[in-house]
């Protein structure tokens, strides 16, 4: 059973990938570009692919867009033809619009519009990778709703001790989900009396600033 339905408009790089992550993942998904090749290579690996102009207010009625969970615009290289396709989309009452954006004028542009998120992946990756490399500790980091999971390697300071006795929940409202041992693929839930060691990988879930703050480098 599909879980939601999405339609992406739009078929470069951004919206191609997107489009066969959300159909891989289950997702119902109508992917729409006004080039027939970029088309015609979706046809197979979505649920529908059709060529369109979707800055055309017959086109965007012709989709029945307001039926879809979410419609994601990955026109920012054609941005007027973005712009008069948002606009079509509120007019027709689609309960979700993203927008990709190339610079942060673009990104203003498309929330003043009614854009309900709009996405810099460019901007996105550099910052992840910026927080990665400068957080030594810290592997990866996924933020949502003000808190965050993290993949984080234990240093040296909080190594040797049971989960019990550091009680990283009751100090620092950071709560350890997974544990994985070096040179192990293996990862389980510890318990309160699991030793953690310099150099163990953890899965943990908390505030960003707690995160940082505790698995920094010292």
């Amino acid at each position: 059973m599909a879980r939601n339905s999405y339609a992406i408009f739009g078929l470069g790089s951004f919206g191609s990938k997107l489009a066969l992550e959300l159909s891989k993942a289950g997702n119902t998904v109508l992917a729409c570009d006004i080039n027939p090749l970029r088309v015609d290579e979706m046809r197979d690996k979505v649920t529908q692919a059709v060529i369109a102009d979707v800055s055309s207010e017959e086109t965007v009625k012709e989709l029945n867009v307001a039926k879809f969970d979410a419609v994601i615009l990955g026109m920012s290289s054609y941005f007027e033809k973005q712009i008069l396709a948002l606009t079509l989309l509120k007019q027709e009452g689609v309960r979700r619009v993203l927008a990709k954006a190339n610079t942060s004028i673009q990104e203003k542009i498309l929330y003043r519009l009614g854009a309900d998120e709009v996405i810099q992946p460019e901007q996105d990756v550099a910052h992840r990778l910026s927080r990665r490399l400068s957080l030594a500790n810290i592997t990866d980091m996924f933020e949502f709703k003000g808190s965050a999971i993290a993949e984080v390697t234990v240093p040296g300071n909080l190594g040797g001790r049971t989960l019990r006795e550091l009680d990283l929940r009751g100090k620092h409202q950071v709560t350890v989900l997974l544990l994985r041992k070096p040179g192990s693929t293996e990862e389980t839930p510890p318990g309160p009396g699991t030793l953690i060691e310099r150099g163990d990988q953890l899965t943990v879930f908390g505030s960003q600033q707690s995160i940082v703050q505790l698995f920094k480098e010292v």
